[in-house]
């Protein structure tokens, strides 16, 4: 074993690869997707119709809408 698998091997227990799934079942329609949209507020998957919080009636989505900003914001 050389040093860069040391190395390598010593950073993965802190910083852990996470593994998306290529298939999932959409949350609200059952619709089986391929590459499916996970959302960060809820950690459901969901297919392309359901994907925003509002699509979903997602139950963090006051956090979704406190997360936005204006683009005047964003320029500052």
């Amino acid at each position: 074993m050389g040093l860069r698998e040391t190395i390598t091997r010593f950073f993965q227990r802190f910083f852990p690869k996470k593994e998306y799934p290529l298939y999932k079942t959409c949350t609200i329609c059952g619709e089986r997707v391929y590459l499916p949209f996970r959302c960060e507020y809820c950690d459901n998957y969901y297919c392309d119709r359901h994907r925003l919080p509002f699509d979903h009636d997602c139950k963090n989505i006051e956090a979704w809408k406190n997360s936005r900003t204006t683009p005047k914001e964003s320029w500052k």
